[in-house]
């Protein structure tokens, strides 16, 4: 008399399964279980990439910003391209392991940072006896001026952006929590 069981262990690993209660089933377990938590597949070809495209996003967002009073970009684009680094990090690691990775000050703190760039140079002008955003009294020249208040208005718009996204999931996580 044959075994049948170790016939169907057997056609089940050809065929490239893994028999019931092998490591390999607990792994996927514990990966649909983090999948569930986070909403993130964990593909490792995603989180690859997220790191390898990162800096040069980051390069374009802040060539897009410094270099946008003269060429095609600016500021609101240059932080919209750069807050998308966070968001893709979200995505390919998890929005939970995210937020445990920055601080809520963190983005709170870009926002202020920009707020604070730009009120300098707006109300700046008044103490070399200028208008509010008068740049030309200032003693660097006007591009240079600009592009200071550009750093400050993409930092502004990352630091909104990023809240909001990250704001944004979380309320959508409590939602269907509760429901």
């Amino acid at each position: 008399m044959s075994d049948t069981t170790g016939d169907l262990d057997d056609e089940t690993a050809q065929a490239g399964h893994a028999p019931a209660g092998t490591a390999a089933d607990q792994q996927t377990a514990l990966e649909l279980d983090r999948q569930a938590s986070t909403g993130v597949t964990g593909s490792p070809v995603v989180r690859s990439v997220s790191r390898i495209v990162t800096p040069f996003v980051i390069v374009f967002g802040s060539y897009l910003t410094l270099f946008g009073t003269s060429l095609p970009g600016g500021a609101f684009q240059g932080g919209v391209v750069m807050a998308t680094v966070i968001v893709l990090i979200a995505m390919a690691f998890g929005f939970d392991a995210t937020r445990e990775w920055i601080d809520e000050r963190a983005f709170g703190g870009l926002f202020l940072l920009g707020a604070g760039i730009f009120a300098a140079v707006a109300f700046g002008a008044l103490a070399y006896g200028g208008a509010v955003l008068e740049i030309a009294v200032f003693p660097l020249s006007v591009e240079n001026m600009v592009k200071i208040a550009e750093v400050g208005i993409a930092s502004l718009v990352a630091g909104v952006i990023i809240g909001l996204y990250l704001w944004i999931h979380e309320g959508i996580q409590k939602g269907s929590k509760d429901a």
